[in-house]
């Protein structure tokens, strides 16, 4: 396991009492890479979309999302939270 790459973070923006952040480019190298999301303690929902076509799932704990596939992707999109 190790950390996702997150570049071009776009926004990270607070609506109302939930906090969004979005990234140009989160990249997991393989399945069980994790991506701590700054600024958010539970996640809510996850609108990340992957550039390739392969099956994949997410588990997530407080701010802490898993990657569950069969190889790593890249995705962009964001997370949104408290």
């Amino acid at each position: 396991m190790a950390a996702a790459t997150v570049t071009g973070r776009q926004r990270n923006n607070v609506a109302g009492h939930l906090r969004q952040v979005i990234a140009t480019s989160v990249v997991f190298a393989a399945s069980g890479d994790t991506w701590t999301v700054p600024g958010i303690k539970n996640i809510f929902g996850i609108g990340l979309e992957p550039t390739t076509n392969v099956a994949f799932g997410f588990t997530v704990s407080g701010n802490v999302i898993t990657l569950t596939a069969a190889s790593g992707l890249t995705f962009r999109g964001g997370v949104v939270g408290l």
